[in-house]
């Protein structure tokens, strides 16, 4: 499985390789936790993945790891609306809109307002 994967991590669409990953965590059973850290590594280094849409295609198809694929694709689409809110809290501050606003909107304090200003800068 790990062959695998390394091998097509850098395909063009790695969505292409996903009936036959799924054919793999079936057919070579490795421990949960090795299955979680192999999906989190394709999240992170595979090309052209909605990470979210892959893992929930993937669970539908495991049924086997299907409860950590849904919690991955979880995780994914949680992080993806987080780095959104980051994008949009920096673009309102670039604007010029007053930090009260900006944390009213976003939810973020203080803290995390000057750690988005001073990557913005």
């Amino acid at each position: 499985m790990l062959e695998y994967v390394q091998k097509h991590i850098r395909d063009r669409d790695i969505n292409l390789r996903l009936r036959d990953i799924a054919l793999l965590l079936e057919l070579t059973p490795p421990g949960k936790e090795l299955v979680v850290c192999l999906m989190h590594y394709l999240a992170q280094e595979a090309n052209s993945l909605d990470p979210e849409i892959f893992f929930r295609n993937l669970g539908r198809n495991t049924p086997r790891y299907k409860e950590e694929m849904m919690t991955i694709a979880e995780h994914w689409k949680l992080k993806g609306r987080n780095e959104r809110d980051k994008e949009i809290a920096r673009n309102m501050l670039a604007m010029g809109l007053d930090r009260a606003t900006v944390s009213q909107v976003t939810g973020f304090g203080d803290a995390e307002l000057d750690a988005l200003a001073d990557a913005g800068a």
